[in-house]
């Protein structure tokens, strides 16, 4: 792994002894505005070092010990467990020369428990360059995603996972052309299986599933979605940093799937490629680190929603 293994979960209690020293003053502000009193106060701050202790310990372990340690891929929400504040920006041409800048979208990824992660989604502005009443600009519906990691073996054992997860939206846009103007939820099976051939480190992983509103399905349809993705690891010095450390480069390649079987155009199919490199992780500090990524999705097929976009991506994992 990027980061070495030998140090164990002890190595996270020394990497984040500063949140703790947060903890430590959060009571202490308790105490002087008087909502606690010092006993109170003691018996607060032990339980709730205690509790962070032991949480970013199964963090850490379930992260770096329990999984493959792969990318999360531009597109396709990654069948592993991500701890991370993410952030990304798509830049969108579609037919008729419609153009659409979505900034501040995804959102922050935590672990709470040994097999489970929670992305609460960002409010994502969006910006449409039409002519009223379909030029708008807003923020749009607000997404979320809930994963349960069924099974796992890390990139230095079999490396594979299977997980559930179940995706979705809720329709909290502030207009009808920047919302889909229903709920949405997306259940998932996710898969993968990592390959080290020596020379190079080789992963693919997939996620399959219906899209399924809660209305309109005569005309929306609940069309069956299928991302893949290709990817390698390839590992360079970098000089330019201190220390001079090995850091990571992710180029991938990924498909974007969609089949109709029923709605306003049963039969349609619709595919679309992404090609991009991540690059990280990056330390920013004994705990966290930086993740950048850039991509290029492009519609294959005459049924489409756009034509074509740019993707951005900047993360902060922490573990």
């Amino acid at each position: 792994m990027d980061r070495g293994q030998g140090a164990g979960t002890g190595v996270c209690r020394r990497r984040l002894a500063w949140q703790r020293a947060g903890v430590r003053v959060a009571v202490l502000g308790l105490l002087l505005c008087g909502q606690v009193q010092p006993a109170q106060a003691f018996d607060l701050l032990g339980a709730v070092e205690d509790y962070y202790t032991q949480w970013i310990d199964m963090v850490h372990r379930t992260h770096e010990y329990e999984q493959p340690d792969w990318m999360t891929p531009l597109v396709t929400v990654i069948p592993t467990l991500q701890q991370e504040i993410r952030t990304d920006y798509f830049f969108t041409e579609a037919p008729h020369g419609l153009q659409t800048y979505s900034y501040l979208t995804k959102g922050t990824e935590i672990i709470p428990t040994e097999n489970t992660e929670v992305i609460l989604g960002n409010p994502t502005y969006i910006e449409r360059n039409k002519p009223a009443p379909e030029g708008v600009s807003g923020f749009g519906d607000w997404g979320w995603v809930f994963k349960y990691r069924i099974l796992a073996s890390p990139s230095n054992a079999d490396n594979y996972v299977l997980m559930f997860l179940l995706t979705g939206s809720a329709d909290t846009g502030q207009d009808k052309y920047i919302s889909a103007n229903h709920n949405i939820y997306n259940p998932l099976l996710g898969f993968g299986k990592g390959w080290d051939w020596g020379w190079g480190e080789f992963d693919y992983q997939g996620t399959v599933g219906p899209v399924v509103p809660d209305g309109a399905i005569a005309t929306l349809g609940t069309p069956v979605a299928w991302n893949s993705v290709f990817q390698y690891r390839l590992r360079i010095a970098t000089p330019f940093l201190p220390n001079n450390p090995v850091s990571t480069l992710w180029p991938e390649f990924e498909t974007t799937w969609f089949s109709y079987p029923n709605g306003a155009h049963p039969g349609q199919q619709q595919l679309y490629l992404t090609v991009g490199a991540i690059a990280g992780r990056f330390a920013l500090s004994e705990h966290g680190y930086f993740v950048l990524g850039l991509g290029y999705q492009f519609a294959v097929t005459q049924a489409r929603l756009y034509n074509h976009q740019w993707l951005v991506t900047m993360r902060i994992p922490f573990f």
